[in-house]
C-alpha cells in the first residue's frame, strides 16, 4: 500500500506545480489607454492614446510622434476587415486612405512564446503595493524578430513590449493608464473629411 502511495503523491505534486505555471493569455476585447513607445535607432518617440476593439479587429491611435527636429500629431484608424488605414490629421484637416495589408494581431501573449518569469513591479513588503507580471519571450514567425513582453498575472494586460529585428533596430514600447471597454466607438469612424 505504501509503494502505491509515494507514486501517487509525487504525480499529484507534479500536476499541481504544471497546473501553477502561467499561461498565454489574451487582453480583454475592448480596451483603452496610452501608449509610448521608441525606436531608438530611428530617433522616434511616440506618445499615444490607443482603443483597441478585439471583437471587430479595429484599432485606434493618436499619436505625437516626436523625431530629431520635428513633432507631428496623427491619428490612425486600423480597419483590419475591410483591410483599410486612414492616417488623419485633424490639423490640416487631411486623409489618407491606404490599404491595410498585415493581418490583425490580437493584444495578446502568442500560444508559441516562452514564459520567461513572473516578478512583481514595486513593493512586496504589504498587499497593494506591487503588480504582480508575467515576463514572455519568443521570435515573431513572419519576421523573425525577437520579443520579449510583460502582461499583467490577472486581467491579462500588455505592460511593456520589447521588440528586436535587423529592419527595425529595437522597439521599446509601453503601456498605461489602461481601462476595459471603449467609451466612444465613435473613434473607430473616419471623420466626414475623409470622403
Amino acid at each position: 500500500m505504501k509503494s502505491l502511495l509515494f507514486p501517487a503523491l509525487w504525480l499529484s505534486l507534479c500536476l499541481t506545480a504544471l497546473g501553477q505555471k502561467p499561461r498565454p493569455c489574451e487582453s480583454p476585447a475592448l480596451l483603452e489607454g496610452r501608449i509610448f513607445s521608441a525606436a531608438p535607432s530611428k530617433h522616434v518617440e511616440v506618445l499615444g492614446l490607443f482603443s483597441y476593439d478585439g471583437y471587430l479587429h479595429r484599432f485606434h491611435i493618436t499619436e505625437e510622434i516626436i523625431t530629431r527636429n520635428q513633432t507631428l500629431f496623427v491619428n490612425y484608424i486600423m480597419l483590419f476587415k475591410e483591410s483599410l488605414l486612414y492616417k488623419i490629421s485633424f490639423h490640416n484637416k487631411t486623409c489618407e486612405r491606404l490599404p491595410l495589408s498585415v493581418p490583425f494581431r490580437p493584444l495578446e501573449v502568442p500560444q508559441d512564446a516562452s514564459f520567461g518569469g513572473q516578478l512583481i513591479i514595486g513593493g512586496s513588503s504589504k498587499p497593494g503595493e506591487g503588480l504582480l507580471v508575467n515576463l514572455w519571450k519568443g521570435t515573431d514567425p513572419q519576421t523573425k524578430g525577437r520579443y520579449m513582453m510583460t502582461f499583467t498575472e490577472f486581467g491579462c494586460l500588455p505592460i511593456q513590449q520589447n521588440y528586436f529585428s535587423k529592419e527595425t533596430g529595437g522597439v521599446f514600447t509601453s503601456f498605461y493608464d489602461m481601462t476595459t471597454g471603449i467609451r466612444d466607438p465613435n473613434v473607430f469612424i473616419p471623420p466626414p473629411f475623409c470622403g
